[in-house]
């Protein structure tokens, strides 16, 4: 039989469990809210922690809401209200950096809040198996069959909606959709299974258009299939040109705070400017103008190509795009570097983009993080340097999620 614990829960964790304790074990309790009192059933038993989840509520934090969506393994944050959740990112961020770089005395500034926590996803990767269309259940492969998102801009609803409606099982295993926020329509990257037809996936694909006015185009994997490959958005005063497997950050209006956070904080004067794991120019594309040279680095070719093609539309004459992986490209660059901006992916940074960086000796850093628990591992060499943090600022790109955006500012 599952055990069941009652406990207190005192704090909310990286990665967004309650956290309270059994005797001398420290106990994550997934659903559960700081300041409630929870029944919970042990799913994990480790030497010195806990994992369990909550199964009944015994007294309620005033933050606790009802959800919304269900099932919502992709929003498991739903059940705080919003002024809460931003506060507890805000304490999440703080905890990691007293944790990591113990002594550094820079403030972390309070999160700053998406202006809509719901509806504001600009694309979406969304799994098949049959007729189920949804994310994967949480910790599992199991396709959650879902009828709509309320995460998503209107155009992905429609565009979703539309797809449901059509005879898709046994075609495709995978969906990408992404949006235009500035425009407002929509395109679709179909991943097919091995045995589909592809003149039944283009008929798909045609009626899916027909049924969909706000869907201007599908893709099957990278190569076009009806209407346009790509579609146009406006980031920091530039027009994007985005292929539809290409980065782009999923909340259009906070990143356009963050390339103003980034653009203050770096101030730019002149000189060159080394912009790392730069996907397809987002910071680099806006900055431009503020130096004399732009140097961006980005592995995935599609987005290197999307980057060239924005610069050329947008008259951006001063960025030079290398396609190549971080770590080995930017260790052979020519210098001086006057600022550097790093924005990795989940896994954080690579050792030797690190120490490449340190070889530069950049003025500047302006670093970006999507996991508070790496921040302190990825600085800390840049710490003992001689770089000093001067800005903690966590913004968040993922409301009804535990996920973090934080934008750390170094200078030397």
């Amino acid at each position: 039989m599952a055990e069941i614990i009652e406990l207190d829960i005192e704090r909310i964790a990286q990665g967004g469990d309650g956290v309270g304790r059994l005797g001398e074990l420290v106990v994550f309790v997934a659903g559960a809210l700081p300041g409630e009192r929870v029944r919970a059933i042990i799913k994990e038993r480790h030497s010195r922690f806990l994992r369990a989840t909550v199964s009944e509520i015994i007294h309620a934090s005033p933050d606790r809401v009802a959800p919304i969506v269900s099932p919502g393994d992709h929003v498991p944050w739903q059940h705080i209200a919003y002024p809460a959740q931003v506060c507890y990112k805000t304490a999440i961020v703080a905890e990691q950096i007293n944790k990591f770089l113990p002594g550094v005395d820079v403030p972390v500034q309070p999160v700053i809040a998406a202006p809509q926590p719901w509806g504001y996803r600009n694309s979406a990767r969304l799994h098949a198996d049959g007729a189920a269309l949804g994310y994967h259940a949480a910790g599992a492969k199991t396709v959650v069959d879902l009828t709509d998102d309320p995460l998503l801009l209107p155009a992905l609803r429609a565009a979703l909606a539309g797809l449901r409606q059509l005879p898709f099982a046994g075609l495709i295993k995978e969906v990408t959709l992404r949006a235009s926020a500035t425009y407002g329509y929509a395109a679709a990257r179909l991943e097919p299974l091995p045995t589909a037809d592809r003149r039944a996936l283009a008929r798909l694909a045609a009626a899916w258009m027909a049924a969909t006015p706000v869907l201007a185009g599908v893709t099957l994997g990278d190569e076009p299939l009806v209407g346009t490959e790509a579609i146009y958005d406006e980031l920091g005063g530039v027009v994007f040109r985005l292929s539809l497997g290409s980065f782009f950050q999923v909340n259009h209006a906070q990143a356009e705070r963050m390339v103003e956070v980034v653009r203050a904080a770096l101030a730019p004067r002149g000189g060159r400017l080394l912009d790392a794991y730069s996907g397809v120019g987002s910071f680099a594309l806006p900055l431009a103008a503020g130096y004399d040279e732009v140097v961006a680095v980005e592995a995935y070719h599609p987005a290197v190509h999307d980057g060239r093609q924005s610069a050329a539309d947008n008259h951006i004459t001063n960025v030079q795009f290398i396609a190549g992986v971080a770590e080995r490209v930017v260790s052979q660059l020519p210098g001086p570097f006057h600022a550097a901006i790093l924005d990795p992916p989940r896994r954080g940074c690579h050792p030797a983009l690190i120490e490449a960086i340190i070889a530069h000796q950049p003025e500047r850093i302006a670093y970006i993080s999507c996991h508070p628990g790496l921040i302190g591992r990825d600085l800390a060499p840049l710490l003992t340097a001689g770089y000093h943090l001067t800005l903690v600022q966590p913004i968040d790109l993922f409301p009804q999620t535990p996920h973090i955006e934080t934008i750390v500012v170094l200078c030397r």
